[in-house]
């Protein structure tokens, strides 16, 4: 029954990409984001979804129905740049494997959605309804996990997702949505929307912790100190936040305390050292093929792991290997080493980089004109949210994870719209200046 409802409700709304691309590329977001055929049971679980509204999209935007922004700037620049090498790494990698073919696949649909969005999404309320479709991605399994956690008094464990894989990447991706939906919250006019996007928002905090992930633990710390920085409320907010974990704190299993404790002494853990052993072996890979790397999943061929698996348990200081099996590279920085070489990894994250010195350039301009103080806050969450998947990213691999691709095509277009609307001569508009509308929700109540 749930999945019929699903595909008639689905059918709905698929008509609205034919109407214009960007309800095609909102859509778009959603689907790639929730993966909703994943939460099916019976005959929606085989459906493409989101290759119907994929070609919808494209199919109008060639067709020339919408006019189009098109523009190209660094940071989709530095986003090209990092596609073809990504490219390149995968029709040289060392081996022949399946997670690479399914992670080319995705990796240029990504790259496809990107540009549409930068070229689709050009004003206020098309970036609003942009992330408007990244809360909803996401949402479901906020509220739905973080409900059960709280019903169960602590005793519901979250395994992951197929969109994120594993606890440890769902949440990171809940600790990167958190901050877009406090956006969202902010900007919306009726209280209870607004109210429901601030609950769903802590609810996600409360899903990181029934992960069960040390490193979704390390990166709520961090979205907390990052969120608490610049709050005009912090004494008002530290209580909350108090209060908050007091409550969860007395719900918390004693196994959930237990494993979180294991980061004070990850020198003796095996799961941690075995990681150490995959970040020394994406290494070498990268020291053998520094232009492209090994392709992607280097680390998870048996024989390329096998080849540097006696140099690893030496380089640079002893490491015990515990199992005896492959791993993937359980950290972005390494993944980005063994899977494109240096090349892929000063372009991915010079990508990220240039990304955050936009959003920083955007809250500069946001202080100097207050008509674009949703644009300030808008690069603000979209930065958090980055800078807290450079923080918990040290110990997971999602480098193809589609909300970063997207993120990179917001900021791009938000940084696009934010100079055209203040070119030439923002730097002459005076500091705190008057502005009526400057904390102006997206959608005034009754549109």
């Amino acid at each position: 029954m749930r999945d019929l409802l699903f595909v008639l409700g689905y059918a709905g709304i698929m008509w609205m990409s034919f109407y214009a691309v960007h309800l095609g590329v909102l859509i778009w977001i959603w689907v790639a984001l929730l993966a909703p055929a994943d939460l099916m049971y019976g005959m929606a679980g085989s459906i493409p979804l989101n290759k119907p509204i994929a070609a919808s999209t494209l199919l109008l935007f060639f067709a020339g129905r919408d006019k189009r922004h098109f523009y190209f700037d660094g940071l989709l620049g530095m986003l090209t740049a990092f596609g073809l090498v990504f490219i390149i790494s995968y029709f040289v990698e060392l081996s022949n494997l399946a997670k690479a073919d399914d992670a080319m696949d995705k990796f240029w649909k990504e790259m496809v959605l990107a540009f549409l969005i930068t070229g689709s999404l050009n004003t206020r309320h098309r970036l609003h309804q942009g992330t408007l479709a990244i809360a909803l991605g996401f949402g479901f399994v906020m509220v739905k996990e973080g409900l059960i956690f709280l019903l169960t008094a602590g005793g519901h464990k979250v395994f992951g997702t197929p969109a994120t894989g594993d606890n440890n990447g769902l949440a990171l991706a809940i600790l990167m949505i958190i901050p877009i939906m406090l956006y969202c919250g902010r900007y919306t006019a009726d209280k209870w929307v607004r109210l429901g996007m601030y609950a769903t928002a802590a609810l996600g905090a409360v899903t990181v912790i029934a992960t069960y992930s040390r490193g979704g633990f390390v990166g709520l710390l961090v979205l907390g100190v990052l969120l608490l920085k610049g709050n005009k409320h912090k004494i008002r907010t530290i209580v909350v936040l108090a209060v908050a974990a007091a409550a969860l704190s007395s719900i918390m299993p004693d196994d959930y305390v237990l494993r979180i404790d294991t980061i004070k002494t990850a020198d003796a853990d095996s799961s941690f050292m075995t990681r150490v052993i995959s970040w020394k072996i994406n290494l070498l890979i990268a020291l053998d093929h520094p232009f492209f790397g090994g392709g992607p999943y280097a680390s998870l061929d048996w024989g390329t792991w096998m080849t540097y698996l006696p140099t690893s348990t030496t380089l640079f200081f002893p490491t015990a290997f515990y199992g005896n099996r492959t791993l993937v590279a359980h950290s972005i920085y390494f993944q980005a080493l063994g899977d494109t070489g240096f090349v892929g990894f000063f372009l991915f994250f010079g990508m990220i980089g240039v990304a955050l010195f936009y959003c920083s350039r955007m809250q500069r301009i946001a202080k100097r004109n207050l008509e674009l103080a949703w644009a300030g806050d808008l690069a603000r969450a979209m930065q958090v949210s980055f800078l807290v998947y450079l923080a918990a990213g040290g110990a997971l691999s999602l480098n193809y994870f589609e909300l970063v691709y997207i993120l990179i095509a917001m900021i791009s277009r938000l940084h696009q719209t934010v100079l055209e609307q203040t070119a030439p001569a923002w730097t002459r508009v005076p500091a705190r200046a008057a502005a009526p509308a400057s904390l102006a929700p997206a959608y005034p109540r009754g549109m």
